[in-house]
Parts: C-alpha cells; sequence; structure tokens
C-alpha cells in the first residue's frame, strides 16, 4: 500500500511538472534607426527627404509623377502651388501620425494629427553629420506617436526636389508594400527600391533599413 502511494505520488509530481509552460518574455523597442541609401551623395541644398510614418497601412502620400502631377509634397501648413490646401489634408495629412524631414538645419520630426490652421511643430533631434550617400538617423518612437505607440508602424521614405518658387513634386519613393515593422525589439526591415536613371542620383532611393531598438 504504501510503495503504491509513492508511485502515484511521483507520477501527479511528474504530470503537474510538465504541464507547466514557460512564457516568454517580449520586449518592445521605443527607438526608431533608420538607414535610407541613394544612389547618389545626400544634397539638402537642392532637395528634402522625408519618412512619413502611421499606424495604419491605408495612409497616403503625393506620388512622383507620373502617378501624380497634381499634389506637391509639402509640410502640412504649407499652401500649395497646386491643389487646394483642404484637399491635403483630406486625402494626405489626416492618414499621417507625423514624419522626419532632412533639410539644410538638420533632422527634425514633427508629431500629427494634423488640422487644417494648426501649425505643426517641428523638433530637432540631430545635426547633419557627414553628407555621404546614406541617410542615417535614429529617434525615439514617443516623438511621434506619444505615449500610445502602435504595435505595427507602416511607413514611406520620400526624395522630394525643392526648386525656389516652383511645385515641389515627389521625385521617388519606396513602391515595395513591405514598408513596415513590429515595434518588437530587435526587429529590422529591409525594404529594397529599383533603380531609376531618368532621376538625379541624390533622389533616387534604393534601399531603406528600419529597426526598433
Amino acid at each position: 500500500m504504501y510503495k503504491w502511494f509513492v508511485g502515484l505520488l511521483v507520477c501527479l509530481l511528474f504530470v503537474s511538472g510538465c504541464a507547466k509552460t514557460v512564457t516568454s518574455i517580449v520586449t518592445y523597442g521605443d527607438q526608431m534607426v533608420v538607414e535610407v541609401t541613394l544612389r547618389g551623395t545626400m544634397e539638402v541644398n537642392a532637395n528634402r527627404y522625408f519618412m512619413v510614418l502611421a499606424s495604419d497601412p491605408s495612409f497616403k502620400t503625393p506620388l512622383p509623377p507620373p502617378d501624380n502631377i497634381s499634389y506637391e509634397f509639402l509640410e502640412p501648413g504649407t499652401t500649395p502651388m497646386l491643389g487646394a490646401i483642404a484637399d491635403y489634408y483630406t486625402n494626405y495629412y489626416s492618414t499621417w501620425a507625423g514624419y522626419i524631414m532632412v533639410e539644410p538645419g538638420g533632422f527634425f520630426s514633427v508629431a500629427g494629427p494634423f488640422v487644417s490652421g494648426v501649425v505643426a511643430t517641428r523638433e530637432s533631434f540631430s545635426s547633419l553629420g557627414e553628407i555621404t550617400s546614406k541617410i542615417t538617423y535614429n529617434f525615439r518612437l514617443s516623438r511621434i506617436f506619444g505615449g500610445t505607440i502602435p504595435s505595427t508602424i507602416y511607413f514611406d521614405v520620400v526624395s522630394v526636389p525643392w526648386p525656389t518658387d516652383q511645385p515641389k513634386l515627389a521625385a521617388d519613393h519606396l513602391t515595395s508594400t513591405n514598408a513596415y515593422i513590429s515595434i518588437v525589439a530587435g526587429s529590422t526591415v529591409p525594404v529594397s527600391d529599383e533603380e531609376n536613371t531618368s532621376l538625379d542620383p541624390a533622389t533616387d532611393i534604393l534601399k531603406c533599413t528600419v529597426s526598433i531598438q
């Protein structure tokens, strides 16, 4: 009887131990690291470089010609030379969570939501550093999304020629449908874009790699 009881107890302990599950801990990151590769050297005096961020895959940006010849790629609050400003907010800006802009003064983050008549606030987070064919920077996602960062972030990178007193139409952007990333720490997404020799090399995007830390 005693041996039978001991055997039963050992069996129950074994089954109980096997029933335990190992729970993995997922770590989420708030730091986004970006590297954009151009065919030529970045030229911030002649061009502007944007990264638009969104929490919804249906977000929209003004595309390069010939897909779009009616809307410029401008910052919210800028008066366009083409189209009605109300259409920019309805069709584009209202779908953005925010954006990063690279210009002669350095790297700037601008958080939404973007509402007509409300001035968007730029926040500088880095100087230009060395000028090469790679645009590299990192920033806190909370700069764009505040305290509620979505589990998946959608993005597009756009190069825009910046002529004086002329419409500013996008030149190139990421045409891949895989331009999104999970905020799980360690996530990395490389997005390739086809070479377009009809573009100025400084606006021709070849690749973008985004990582979360």
